[in-house]
């Protein structure tokens, strides 16, 4: 178990090397000199103590903005702290949680951001205006994640308990209560196109629903152990992880159609889909490691974490995760450079007039 580290410095480190930040053990096959040369930047933005923390929180949710601009982290100190990734600053420190803090997703559009934890509340932030919630919702238990419908009308969240809740996002009220397989839900998920809605957790069971009126589709088996991470593909596929160390792609039509990943050597926390047919895992080895679907095979390895890496988000080139080492990274799939170490320092964005 890595212990909880405390950060008293004031400076961020942006390291770009083969070997150090980003080494890419294998080749992408029939595809020679691509991404496997392709070395990844790691901007790590530091995550400080908030009120009068004696230490710096762990991360346990992350979630960017559409086009990447904003940043929000999430964490055990209560706080949603909003980061601008293009100025590297913290703008908001958002204070109206009570309790961890576990799941935070900006709407399609990015003018919304939704957030929960173990405090059972969910609250929807303006984008252009931070001072209050603009809704708050009680719920029975805690809420371990939130999803945003394609078209950002719908919000469905998950926890601690076996239902799954609808929410409209203009009017605030719930309008579906849905019951999951088992309690203990980890991880919710909208298709691309907004027809389909899927959830699962501790049980390792997958449940599928019609969004037009949330009858059920299927239900299949998918995993041992509980899930913690679902995401629909463009083909409607469904990718899931957890703690049986196995990435599963599961065709809902016909679940006994499994595609597997090899079998990690870590529990898996989150995955996330990349553009070029590519997915990055994560999880308590402290690594992100990157495949490509169409044959399964790794590209490569995204090193640099020092605890469980606990959740990834993505968007305009950018890949960010966070980790109980209490660091947020933001690599840059896009900044190439030689073989060469290059460190830059930057300043870690923590604006005086926000404590």
């Amino acid at each position: 178990m890595v212990p909880r580290r405390q950060f008293l410095g004031s400076i961020a480190a942006c390291f770009v090397a083969s070997g150090s930040t980003a080494s890419f053990a294998s080749m992408w096959p029939g595809n020679p000199g691509s991404l496997n040369d392709l070395k990844w930047g790691s901007v790590v933005i530091e995550s400080l103590p908030q009120n009068a923390a004696y230490r710096s929180p762990v991360i346990t949710g992350v979630s960017l903005q559409k086009n990447g601009d904003l940043l929000a982290i999430v964490g055990d100190d209560h706080v949603v702290c909003i980061y601008d990734t293009r100025r590297q600053i913290y703008v908001e420190h958002l204070k109206r949680h009570t309790d961890w803090v576990r799941a935070s997703e900006f709407s399609p559009d990015g003018t919304t951001l939704a957030t929960a934890g173990n405090d059972r509340a969910l609250m929807l932030w303006n984008v252009s205006a931070w001072t209050e919630p603009t809704m708050i919702k009680r719920h029975p238990e805690a809420i371990i994640d939130v999803a945003f419908s394609h078209s950002g009308t719908e919000l469905a969240t998950v926890g601690f308990d076996e239902w799954l809740r609808v929410y409209d996002v203009q009017s605030g009220d719930q309008v579906q209560k849905i019951e999951c397989p088992c309690p203990d839900i980890h991880a919710v998920a909208y298709s691309a196109d907004g027809q389909m809605l899927a959830a699962g957790g501790r049980c390792g069971t997958i449940r599928l629903w019609k969004t037009s009126d949330h009858s059920q589709v299927t239900e299949f088996k998918a995993h041992r152990q509980r899930i913690r991470s679902i995401e629909f593909t463009s083909d409607k596929k469904i990718v899931s992880a957890g703690d049986d160390q196995v990435v599963c792609i599961t065709d809902p039509n016909n679940p006994r159609l499994v595609r597997s990943f090899p079998r990690h050597a870590s529990k898996l926390y989150a995955t996330k889909l990349l553009d070029d047919g590519l997915i990055a895992t994560a999880g308590s080895d402290n690594q992100i490691h990157i495949w490509q679907i169409s044959d399964l095979q790794k590209v490569g390895t995204l090193k640099g974490h020092t605890g469980t890496v606990t959740s990834l988000a993505h968007s305009d080139k950018k890949l960010v995760s966070g980790s109980y080492d209490t660091h947020v990274r933001v690599w840059d799939s896009e900044q190439h450079t030689s073989i060469q170490q290059r460190t830059t320092e930057l300043g870690n964005g923590w604006n005086p007039s926000l404590k």
